[in-house]
């Protein structure tokens, strides 16, 4: 990890300078985080989701110039993508969630279970910037620290929204008839057992 780190650093100086196949490298070194970042927050398979993806790769490659601090890149790449996505996100999400209303999914062996889909639903109802704190701190696993960098928001608010967050979704998991996983197993851990009569 700290030589990919190292590498990212010096291709991320060399690339600020006008170092075209530098830039190139540093581009696909990133893209898979920003790819992924963007799905996460916008919603994976939709065509809006690509399109914010290609248009943050494509805000790296013009404003790499600007690129203050090398060893920040990391960083800087994933704020341009939560950035596209909170945007694209906004307008996707009345959408997606009017089209879900109207999606009745049959229990099966080869389909998600009905926590799956139920917690997949919730987590795109959730407000975009919920979502985007959701995704970085645990998706992408930046730290509260890195997290709070790239969204340009104090730690306390990073904490404080993914608080929120996980209260959303347990919330609409139970309000779906789905008791969300952390309580089946406090459930499971908890249960009286009965007592055998002889």
């Amino acid at each position: 990890m700290l030589k990919v780190e190292t590498d990212l650093h010096q291709l991320a100086e060399a690339a600020s300078r006008g170092d075209r196949p530098a830039l190139d490298d540093l581009v696909r070194a990133l893209q898979a985080d920003v790819v992924r970042t963007t799905r996460l927050i916008v919603g994976s398979g939709s065509t809006v989701a690509e399109d914010a993806a290609q248009d943050a790769l494509a805000d790296m490659t013009r404003g790499i110039g600007g690129l203050e601090d090398p060893h920040a890149v990391r960083a800087w790449a994933l704020r341009i993508a939560t950035r596209r996505a909170m945007k694209a996100s906004r307008s996707e999400r009345l959408l997606r969630l009017r089209r879900e209303r109207h999606i009745t999914i049959p229990e099966t062996d080869s389909l998600p279970s009905r926590r799956t889909v139920e917690l997949r639903s919730a987590f795109h109802a959730l407000k975009p910037r919920l979502r985007a704190v959701a995704v970085l701190r645990l998706y992408v696993g930046l730290s509260e620290a890195e997290t709070a960098a790239v969204l340009s928001i104090p730690v306390g608010t990073v904490k404080s929204q993914l608080h929120a967050a996980r209260f959303e979704l347990s919330r609409a998991l139970t309000d779906a008839g789905v008791v969300p996983a952390t309580q089946v197993r406090s459930k499971d851990r908890g249960a009286p057992r009965e007592e055998t009569r002889h």
